[in-house]
């Protein structure tokens, strides 16, 4: 999972419905003003893609890596 923290306007709805708590609010603001979220438990993404379905600014894009777990 990945955050183009320059699109993020914060709305939060991805650290909201992330299904195992992987994001936080950051204490980084962006050039727009907003602070976008952060991986706190990157270890705990299930990478089932909900964070960038949900982000209206596609500002997160998420990108399986060899040897993880996908959603049947």
């Amino acid at each position: 999972m990945h955050v183009l923290v320059e699109r993020c306007k914060g709305c939060g709805w991805c650290i909201e419905f992330c299904p195992r708590g992987v994001l936080e609010v950051s204490d980084q603001i962006n050039t727009k003003g907003y602070h976008p979220p952060v991986a706190v438990r990157a270890e705990d993404c299930l990478s089932c893609g909900l964070c960038e379905l949900l982000c209206p600014e596609f500002a997160i894009y998420v990108v399986e890596t060899e040897g993880e777990a996908t959603l049947p």
